[in-house]
């Protein structure tokens, strides 16, 4: 296994690093970070530990903005997509793609699949999406967990995706938009449920 950072510059004057864990795999798990939740919390760090559990290559995605430490604009969603796509460009072909994404990061994640002609080969794994990336989980395969008291992602939003065959949906009761409950230890105890969640999507899609 060897771990190495892609530097890239960006859009916001600084440069991006970009981690890659390479174990030789034929699959690549993808991190999309959330607008202010990276890599390195909880959802997601256990899902790319997951990822490299099952096998996988592994890309855990930073953006420009969060570099620089710049405010996110929602105008400049199409750079930060964009970059991720050279990034992704800049690696070995893969014949599997999993993309893992938090939030905005649905979105981005949808972005690329769409924009790159790769939509045959990924797997999605949306975690508390937001209302944007409907269209993108419409045209999907994977899994969507979101919070029951999440105000970005209702219970309205989630009827949209009602039918979808090649979508699986888990709804966490009472969770946020962290997918975190009321005390630590509730909250501790949901992530071993999201995680039973993670095995099922990695075992499903590899």
């Amino acid at each position: 296994m060897s771990v190495s950072s892609i530097v890239m510059s960006s859009h916001w004057g600084r440069e991006v690093r970009h981690k890659y864990v390479a174990q030789g795999s034929k699959a690549l798990a993808v991190v999309f970070p959330g607008q202010n939740y990276s890599a390195e919390r909880p959802l997601l760090e256990y899902a790319g530990k997951l990822a490299r559990e099952y096998g996988c290559d592994l890309l855990l995605l930073e953006y420009g903005y969060q570099s620089a430490r710049a405010p996110f604009k929602r105008e400049e969603i199409d750079i930060v997509a964009e970059e991720c796509k050279v990034a992704l460009a800049s690696l070995p072909e893969y014949e599997q793609l999993l993309f893992i994404s938090k939030s905005m990061g649905t979105v981005i994640s949808g972005k690329v699949a769409s924009e790159t002609g790769m939509g045959g080969k990924i797997s999605h794994l949306f975690l508390t999406p937001v209302a944007e990336s409907i269209p993108y989980i419409k045209q999907s395969r994977g899994s969507v967990i979101y919070g029951g008291s999440d105000p970005l992602f209702t219970e309205q939003h989630s009827a949209e995706l009602s039918g979808l065959k090649q979508v699986r949906v888990y709804r966490i009761d009472d969770a946020n938009h962290s997918l975190e409950v009321g005390s630590v230890n509730e909250s501790l105890a949901v992530l071993l449920v999201i995680i039973n969640f993670y095995h099922e999507f990695f075992r499903d899609s590899l």
